[in-house]
């Protein structure tokens, strides 16, 4: 059952969950797979590391807007499964040149996120 505080919750999360499926469309059909899975990954890290941080640090986003953009948008824009997928049918070198960078490169961008909103936090 939801409850009618919980609607507008729900309802952010939709819009961003909306905005971040067709913005992964985007960019992964405007690239070579599985090149487009490897971006998305990257870019959804990084921008949710830098939430994810400044609410620890700044307190600039809101709970809306992190239920909005982080688990809305963030959840269907990046993709672990079809990053599976892609690396079972590359196969070989490749598969695990995919997966290597896969879980190293979207991890470096958390800490690049983190580390701009900590330099933001102690610029003010």
């Amino acid at each position: 059952m939801i409850f009618p505080e919980r609607t507008q919750d729900l309802a952010c999360i939709a819009f961003g969950g909306f905005l971040g499926a067709v913005s992964r469309y985007a960019v992964s059909s405007s690239t070579i797979s599985p090149n487009g899975t490897l971006i998305v990954n990257v870019i959804g890290s990084l921008l949710l590391g830098m939430m994810m941080y400044d609410y620890d640090f700044l307190g600039h986003i809101s709970q809306r807007t992190r239920l909005t953009f982080g688990t809305g948008f963030m959840g269907s824009f990046t993709t672990f499964s079809t990053f599976a997928v892609e690396s079972y049918t590359l196969g070989g070198s490749s598969a695990i040149f995919n997966i290597a960078a896969n879980l190293t490169l979207p991890l470096l961008a958390v800490f690049v996120g983190r580390g701009i909103i900590i330099q933001i936090s102690r610029s003010r």
